[in-house]
């Protein structure tokens, strides 16, 4: 526990955004979407070069090769350098990833689609470097040789269940252990890259004096090293541009800017840094180092910024470094990391909607002695985090019992200015219990991060989620296939023929039926993954994000694409449980009870999406039936069962030698996703419409009771016991801006929710109708951030079907 300065948080108070922050965030705002062949540019002149060369070797003279020749630039604005593509926003590919993925490189037009909404032109020469890419990669590409394996194995089952959102994502998302996790950061600040190299050094010469026998250990220090040295010659690449602009500078004070940035990076990221400024300058550098590598879902995540920087930033204030000047460098890079692009799959751009990589930072939450460690500068973050009033990153804040009220009044403050969700509240004590529970230690327990929405990662263990083709399957989907036998939404069977509805004779015939379609689909899915999993080594290596982001590659010489039992792990995320579960409620009372339907006319008004007087009739019966979020005790029982029935079916699949599967219900914008694998439903929801939002959030308008009833239904649920985290949001009125006791009400609101037991909760703080005056003035509302599942995104760039789910969320006031 540190000892607060609060005269430093009233410090901070005070501080407003640099002008170099505010002309960083003018020209974001203006940039147009770009798109750009340089990476892949280079990766084909690589790989023409080294034929024949071992694929670890390879890959690191790929990324070598990239690094040494990408295109460089520095801002009028930059102090920290380093950006993906010489604009301030601007996406690479991932062919030698991903295989031929963007299908609209093929189009002889050059626009290519970046998110379901937005696009960019492309040149005919890039297109033709990309499309040379495709062609060469496509082939050795871990997508397609793991399709073909599936093939094998099981036909066109694998790609019909993906077809039809049953599970995702797809293996074109290019997604490999850790490329979503983050570095080891405090280690990296420690001992710098030369310290990792030298490392590399004695172990690559104590193998081959011991004579070691495994020439995989020996490619594998020796490309580490290689990579680990390309990341210093691309920070002393900025070095030489910084110099060769301050020689042609007449202002002093730009070329003292210039030389300053030359002199940060000839000394980071190759020693340890000494300052804040750069420590942050260190990060960018292997942040982008690791972009190069695997672009695709490559999220620049901090981990735990507040813990391992707070050295540097208490260093820098006792020596006299301004305030303000340190507050304006971690907004550039808070930024920065908000606004980094890539070029997603077509599965991608429905889960998520947009293209911004989804990064992630913590603050507060308990440390190695068990006290929270929450500290002037997870003030400070949150601060600007406000300031700057961007949609991304990701900002979480690890609540416990000890979590002081100066943060938490922060926190809510913080989410009154960016009205979007920002920052989320995570149950940092639950998340700790569940991984000592799965025989975690504690001391690595608790130093769990956040990836993407709410996932959380562990220091010292491989994460795959979502890398084997494994991160969620659609209980929504399943529902859908147990109404038709079978059947999903495309008129594939991929589901079990596990009978007519109509010859039901009880509920728990039916509720049966679903969870054997459900331990079909789910045993299927982690079979095929393990696969996947076991095939992967063969078609990619990440040296670079496996020497900096898992310390046990450096002690095993091996690339963590290989994955080892001992330091992998991998979750899934069982989605639209409230969605089935308010169908089972819907279907017991209807059928079952009441008698009021037939089976006959249930299905007929289904298949039919409710149409017609009659249709209708039905569908309003289906409202009107008791839903999850009110506080009813009959419908927040039958969620806690599927919750626990599911997680039945997936702890009963036998992953040895591996770690089980961990159950973390995220958020994403996948109910959009996961609609779309699903008819009308007996909830009275209409057929491809967005599911439940979050994984613990009520059916849109189906929460009537008030806010606090939701909340009794959500730990009702039982979540809690067993997943490690599950996606929770609310809307509340505007009118929560009024006063100093509405503030105070949301953050008992908070605290009392989560010392009840709640996994996860965050706001959405904004009024209907200025909602639906932005789905129709949308050129009024650019800045316009909302919370859509389990991150934030700017409610303009957003689909039809996403802006209405928003619009159409029931809004309280306390």
């Amino acid at each position: 526990m540190y000892e607060i300065d609060h005269s430093l948080l009233e410090r901070i108070d005070k501080l407003e955004l640099s002008e170099r922050n505010k002309q960083w965030r003018e020209e974001v705002r203006k940039a147009p979407w770009r798109v750009y062949a340089d990476r892949e540019r280079w990766t084909v002149a690589s790989w023409k070069e080294t034929e024949g060369e071992d694929l670890e070797i390879r890959r690191a003279k790929l990324l070598k090769k990239v690094m040494e020749n990408v295109r460089i630039a520095i801002h009028p604005f930059d102090e920290i350098v380093g950006r993906p593509t010489v604009s301030v926003i601007g996406c690479q590919t991932a062919f030698d990833v991903c295989g031929d993925y963007v299908k609209d490189i093929w189009d002889e037009s050059g626009v290519i689609g970046v998110t379901l909404d937005a696009s960019a032109t492309l040149s005919q020469e890039d297109l033709q470097v990309l499309r040379e890419a495709a062609t060469i990669f496509e082939p050795i590409s871990l997508p397609a040789k793991t399709y073909k394996a599936w093939e094998e194995l099981v036909g066109s089952w694998a790609v019909d269940a993906e077809a039809a959102k049953l599970k995702d994502p797809g293996l074109q998302d290019g997604i490999t252990p850790q490329t979503t996790s983050t570095f080891i950061w405090d280690k990296i600040l420690k001992i710098g890259l030369k310290g990792y190299i030298q490392e590399c050094q004695e172990h690559l010469d104590r193998y081959i004096e011991n004579r070691g026998t495994d020439i995989n250990k020996i490619y594998f220090w020796k490309a580490a090293i290689m990579v680990l040295e390309a990341t210093i010659d691309h920070a002393h690449r900025y070095a030489a541009l910084a110099r060769e602009m301050a020689e042609k500078e007449t202002d002093a004070e730009e070329k003292a800017r210039l030389i300053k940035i030359a002199e940060t990076c000839e000394y980071v990221p190759e020693n340890p840094p000494r300052t804040v400024h750069e420590a942050l300058q260190a990060m960018e550098i292997c942040s982008l180092a690791k972009m190069y590598e695997n672009p695709q879902q490559n999220n620049s995540h901090w981990g735990r910024p507040d813990q391992y920087l707070y050295p540097f930033f208490k260093n820098d204030l006792a020596n006299g470094v301004p305030l303000e000047q340190i507050a304006s460098d971690i907004a550039d890079l808070i930024g920065r990391w908000g606004t980094q692009t890539f070029v997603s799959g077509e599965v991608n751009k429905e889960t998520h909607q947009i293209n911004f990589g989804i990064n992630n930072f913590m603050v507060g939450g308990l440390g190695q002695d068990h006290t929270d460690m929450s500290n002037e500068l997870s003030y400070l973050m949150l601060h600007l985090v406000a300031k700057l009033k961007l949609s991304s990153p990701t900002v979480g804040l690890r609540w416990n019992h000890q979590t002081p009220d100066w943060l938490m009044n922060k926190a809510i403050r913080t989410n009154l200015e960016t009205k979007g969700g920002i920052p989320l509240f995570q149950n940092d004590e639950i998340t700790i219990e569940h991984y000592v529970k799965d025989g975690i230690s504690y001391e690595e327990a608790c130093e769990w991060r956040g990836l993407g929405c709410v996932y959380p990662s562990l220091p010292n263990h491989a994460e795959g989620y979502g890398s084997d083709g494994v991160a969620a399957f659609n209980l929504g989907g399943l529902m859908h296939v147990t109404l038709h036998n079978g059947i999903d939404i495309n008129g594939k069977q991929t589901g079990l023929a596990t009978g007519d509805p109509r010859d039901f004779k009880t509920f728990e015939e039916f509720y049966e039926a679903f969870f054997k379609q459900h331990e079909f689909l789910c045993h299927r899915i982690f079979w095929l993954g393990g696969i996947a999993r076991d095939m992967r080594h063969e078609c990619t290596r990440t040296p670079l994000i496996s020497i900096l982001s898992l310390p046990a590659s450096m002690e095993l010489g091996q690339d963590v694409v290989q994955s080892h039992p001992d330091y992998y792990m991998n979750g899934i995320s069982d989605r639209a449980i409230i969605d089935a579960a308010d169908c089972f409620t819907a279907v017991n009372n209807l059928i079952y009870k009441t008698h009021t339907l037939t089976w006959d006319e249930l299905m007929e008004a289904l298949d039919s999406n409710f149409e017609g007087e009659r249709g209708e009739e039905i569908r309003q019966l289906c409202l009107h039936q008791p839903k999850y979020g009110n506080d009813i005790e009959e419908a927040d029982l039958m969620v806690k069962r599927v919750s626990e029935d599911s997680a039945k079916v997936i702890n009963s699949y036998d992953n040895s030698p591996y770690h089980g599967f961990i159950i973390s219900r995220e958020g994403l914008a996948w109910h959009y996703f996961g609609g779309l694998g699903a008819g009308a439903l007996p909830d009275g929801r209409k057929a491809l419409e967005p599911l439940n939002d979050g994984s613990l959030s009520p059916m849109r308008g189906e929460d009537t009771n008030g806010p606090t009833a939701v909340l009794r239904s959500a730990c009702a649920s039982g979540y809690s016991d067993i997943c490690y985290s599950a996606v929770l949001n609310q809307k509340f009125s505007s009118s929560l801006l009024n006063s100093e006791e509405n503030i105070d009400k949301l953050v008992a609101y908070t605290n009392a929710f989560m010392k009840s037991g709640g996994t996860h909760i965050q706001y959405n703080i904004l009024d209907t109708a200025m909602l639906k005056d932005a789905k129709k003035h949308p050129e009024n509302y650019q800045d316009l951030i909302v919370r859509i599942g389990g991150f934030s995104a700017y409610f303009v760039q957003l689909s039809e079907g996403i802006q209405d789910d928003v619009i159409y969320r029931s809004e309280f006031e306390f």
